[in-house]
């Protein structure tokens, strides 16, 4: 049964087009034009989008939706002013209204009635009940760059600990930028940075990829990169001769070749290489930095994952070696085939679309609960 939503595309011209209503606005990212890195991410939604969803009067739909993300990094009373009839409009009709917020976005104040809100850079301590995590979108790569293979790895004596990426302020040249990281790395061992997340960045990932480095018992699988993946030009910006294909295609088979991959927040308290590593159908090595995983409700992320809480991450190295004793060889190759089908099923632009009614579902049961309370 398809879910049925209402919406204002008028309101496109204010902000940024969410991914939701891709199959009814088309592409508008620069990231999905032919040539682009992740083009090709929504095909398949594309195909079955209207299968999922039709867009209604808000008399007859089941929620409303803002077709634009809530990502205000200027004026936020002109955004809410611009957005202001819409909104009013829904409360008025006793709707939910799904709203999405971009993937770094910390804390920010949605001060709308009835809204279902997704942000991934959720601290879990301080998750309301309305708000919920939800998936990076990116290009299959089995698909794209392994011909749709899910290459098994089998389980040897020592394990493969890979990462590809940005860490400083290891492998970055002596200079403003490796100063900043060393900074940052030596309060993030104090213990000073847990106060300010937003000036966290990358300092996890180097003291995890340290805590592997300093280890004899895993064999780590490392390509550390001198400059930042992302930047206004294209997924690999920055002072280096690959190319973006060669870039993509590097770090797909770090992933493939080995059995686990570091996965640790960035400038968001969320890892994009979390969902690449499930994708891949590899075993993701997760430092907990108080996060909040998708439908952790029916998805026991603690047992298909390597779990460190932050408080280990120095010890990182210890857990990784006691889930590998653990595991037999059998469960070792079930886990990567089980991995990559919850990202199918859940995590991917299909999957994760198609459950979108049972987050609609609990808001209504959650409000008719409470009214029943207070009657």
């Amino acid at each position: 049964m398809k879910l049925k939503l209402h919406t204002d595309l008028d309101l496109l011209k204010v902000g940024k087009p969410i991914e939701l209503l891709i199959p009814f606005t088309g592409l508008s990212d620069k990231e999905d034009e032919p040539g682009a890195m992740k083009y090709g991410r929504f095909n398949e939604y594309m195909e079955v989008g209207a299968s999922l969803f039709e867009l209604a009067p808000i008399e007859h739909c089941d929620a409303c939706v803002l077709p634009i993300f809530y990502d205000v990094l200027e004026d936020q009373r002109e955004f809410e002013r611009k957005i202001a009839p819409f909104i009013k409009k829904v409360e008025a009709h006793g709707k939910k209204i799904l709203i999405f917020v971009g993937h770094d976005v910390l804390d920010i104040r949605i001060p709308v009635k009835n809204a279902i809100i997704f942000n991934s850079a959720i601290d879990k301590s301080k998750q309301p009940a309305n708000v919920f995590p939800w998936p990076h979108f990116f290009e299959d790569f089995l698909k794209r760059y392994n011909a749709g293979d899910l290459r098994i790895r089998r389980k040897h004596s020592k394990p493969i600990v890979g990462f590809c990426g940005y860490a400083p302020p290891l492998h970055v040249r002596m200079g403003k930028e490796k100063i900043i990281g060393l900074v940052k790395l030596a309060a993030n061992y104090l213990g000073l940075l847990q106060r300010f997340p937003n000036r966290i960045a990358h300092s996890y990932r180097a003291r995890a990829i340290i805590g592997l480095m300093r280890s004899t018992r895993v064999i780590p699988n490392f390509r550390l990169k001198s400059n930042f993946a992302f930047g206004p030009n294209g997924m690999n910006s920055g002072n280096t001769e690959e190319s973006d294909f060669d870039f993509r295609k590097g770090f797909v088979e770090n992933i493939l070749e080995s059995d686990y991959t570091l996965c640790v927040r960035g400038l968001g308290n969320n890892s994009i290489r979390f969902f690449e590593t499930l994708c891949c159908g590899r075993i993701p090595v997760f430092v907990n930095t108080d996060c909040v995983l998708p439908f952790e409700d029916v998805i026991d992320w603690k047992s298909l994952c390597v779990w460190v809480e932050e408080k280990n991450i120095d010890n990182v190295a210890d857990a990784v070696v006691r889930f590998h004793a653990q595991i037999s060889e059998e469960d070792f190759i079930d886990l990567q085939k089980k991995l990559r089908n919850i990202w199918e099923e859940y995590l991917s632009p299909v999957g994760f679309f198609k459950h979108l009614d049972s987050y609609v579902d609990r808001a209504y049961e959650a409000a008719n609960s409470d009214s029943l309370s207070e009657a």
